[in-house]
């Protein structure tokens, strides 16, 4: 396939710090590319330059402007290196906070600009963009960023470059996004932390690391190998990675997919690299050192709901919702966004009152709470003043540390305490306000999307302190990969405010999940089926009288078990379609299946129409 994007030997220096030294990479038709790297490392700015160095009649205002494009013009510029792009690409742009004219509708954002009306509304309802009718100034970030998203994936941009696109997504719309990219023909580029999303999406890995751009050929597990094997043999060993990319390989050992041939023999070339690593046995990687502040003893009691309701707006949220938290229990909480997850996470902890039933709070227990709409952090400050807030020193299970050696813990560089908050990126920014919330520690930790923004580093890092803790856990996340790790049980909001709690991992409740729609798809009650061509008939219009001909009747006649066969058929594709590792197919192979699953439901409606069209005649014969 041919280059649509190079970049050679980019060079970028921001102050003191050399941000890019020597970065080049070639982006060619249908690559699906996940650029990864520490919160700090570049990610945004390199996604930004290729942005920036485009074509302006390249460039697509579908998805809106850069913020503050004034102020970030030089830092977008390269000091040195060259950007060459196809002629004629179209090329779309999604940042972390779309600027959209606030005074439009969502409707006039989504078609205005050409794109096929029923194909971006598709997309909208899939995204679940709702309030069509609503003005871009109404919406949140999280809504104005689905209406972003709808339009860039619609637009038939060449290339896609999407920064965080999964945040403030709930995790089925994720699972949507995800298998709607892979349908597409366009390039993409994506900074995301979401390790999930980059094993089934990318089919390239880009790791911006100390100023270098490392590529990888595959998805995020065959990223982990190759990164290990490059690893094992660099002279300089970074402990916080190496232990990092251990635990994250252990955790693919122990998975399902671990035990097939083809997983079994990339885990064999890990160890191998591994070994092969200099001094790797004598001394074997430090490991990251977060530990979490834990408050008082947990007592008998911990949390108790005893058929609790909450109404808000006219609409069930959870309905009868009974819960016994015990010793050890970390919950992940999933379900659509506004389903009723924060509302939950507040009324347990005290801040809205249930409609019915009752909620039990243990004496002993102390909540430690990481709300998602963070408060505001002061530019002014350092980081190591804003996440002091006056003291000096954490409770930590084995003693007082003090709130430098706190930072180090969740992988800050040495002398970043010294940092002014206004000179940190996005993600530096929420890690600060993770340590900051984390400080003042608690027994029952309540983590509302604890992971937006955290590079994979701290992840690890806050992961293991998870896993670690000794006290109990609430956790609202659209992250899969994380809850499969910390989760001990998944609290789903599945709609009609009926709330299930699934002992175990999330996969485990995804499959549950799965098989339950699967079932549901290819067993559907045959009265359904019978009204749905009961009101089509109704629906049939009326047809002049006349006599069917032999050839008519014989089609009328074989009619229904044409239906039964096409349905058959559709049933088939989409259980097919609905197996997550189906989207690891190749490309072309993937779209010609979902385009034959779209021809054979179009084939089941005219069959439909032509089953009522005959049905009429046939009413309708003379005597």
């Amino acid at each position: 396939m041919s280059a649509i994007l190079t970049a050679l030997e980019l060079r970028k220096r921001l102050g003191d710090r050399v941000l890019f030294d020597g970065v080049s990479l070639t982006v060619h038709e249908r690559d699906r590319i996940g650029l990864i790297g520490r919160n700090g490392a570049g990610k945004s700015t390199l996604l930004r330059m290729f942005v920036h160095g485009a074509p302006a009649q390249a460039r697509s205002a579908v998805a809106g402007d850069l913020q503050d494009p004034d102020a970030l013009e030089d830092a977008l510029e390269p000091d040195s290196g060259q950007l060459s792009w196809r002629r004629e690409l179209r090329l779309t742009y999604v940042p972390q906070e779309p600027r959209i004219a606030e005074a439009l509708t969502v409707r006039e954002v989504l078609l205005g600009g050409g794109p096929p009306e029923h194909e971006v509304l598709a997309v909208a309802d899939g995204l679940r963009v709702a309030r069509l009718d609503a003005r871009i100034g109404e919406l949140s970030l999280g809504e104005r960023r689905r209406v972003a998203l709808a339009r860039a994936i619609s637009s038939g941009a060449d290339v896609l470059a999407l920064d965080e696109p999964t945040n403030h997504l709930d995790a089925r719309t994720i699972e949507w996004l995800e298998s709607r990219l892979l349908t597409l023909s366009a390039a993409l580029i994506v900074v995301t932390h979401d390790r999930y999303f980059l094993d089934r999406v990318a089919t390239r890995i880009a790791e911006l690391d100390r100023g270098k751009l490392y590529g990888y050929e595959g998805d995020y597990s065959e990223f982990l190998l190759r990164q290990a094997e490059r690893m094992s043999v660099e002279q300089e060993h970074e402990a916080q990675r190496a232990a990092f990319v251990r635990r994250e390989i252990e955790w693919i050992r122990r998975s399902p997919s671990a035990r097939r041939t083809k997983a079994k023999a990339r885990i064999d070339r890990f160890d191998a690299a591994v070994a092969a690593a200099p001094g790797a046995a004598a001394a074997p990687p430090r490991q990251a050192e977060l530990r979490l502040p834990t408050g008082p003893r947990l007592g008998s009691t911990i949390v108790e709901l005893e058929a609790v309701t909450r109404e808000l707006g006219g609409k069930t949220l959870f309905r009868d919702l009974t819960l016994v938290m015990k010793p050890g229990d970390r919950i992940g909480i999933v379900g659509d966004n506004g389903a009723g997850k924060t509302t939950l996470v507040r009324t347990i902890l005290g801040e809205s009152r249930p409609d019915a039933g009752v909620v039990t709070i243990g004496a002993n227990t102390k909540f430690g709470y990481l709300e998602q709409g963070r408060s505001e952090l002061v530019d002014d400050r350092t980081v190591t003043e804003e996440v002091a807030e006056g003291y000096d020193f954490v409770e930590l299970p084995e003693g007082k540390v003090h709130v430098r050696g706190f930072l180090r813990m969740l992988a800050f560089a040495e002398g970043a305490g010294e940092v002014k908050i206004g000179q940190l990126s996005g993600g530096e920014r929420n890690r600060v306000q993770l340590a900051k919330l984390l400080r003042r520690g608690g027994n029952v930790l309540i983590l509302d999307e604890p992971t937006n923004d955290l590079d994979l580093v701290t992840l690890g890092a806050l992961e293991e302190a998870l896993l670690d803790f000794p006290g109990c856990a609430f956790i609202v996340s659209h992250d899969r990969w994380f809850l499969d790790r910390v989760a001990t049980a998944i609290l789903a909001f599945e709609g009609d405010g009926q709330v299930v709690l699934y002992e175990g991992s999330y996969t485990f409740y995804q499959e549950r999940r799965e098989q339950r729609e699967r079932a549901q798809r290819a067993a559907a009650p045959a009265a359904e089926v019978k009204a749905r061509r009961g009101d089509r008939r109704a629906a049939a219009p009326a047809v002049g009288p006349r006599k069917l001909t032999f050839k008519e009747r014989r089609e009328l006649a074989g009619m229904e078990e044409a239906i039964s066969v096409a349905e058959a058929r559709v049933a088939e594709l989409e259980v097919w379609a609905s197996d997550p590792q189906r989207f690891k197919t190749p490309g072309e192979e993937l779209r010609a299946k979902l385009a034959e699953l779209d021809a054979q439901r179009a084939e089941v409606e005219a069959l439909y129409a032509r089953w009522q069209e005959l049905e009429q005649l046939a009413a309708a014969e003379p005597t």
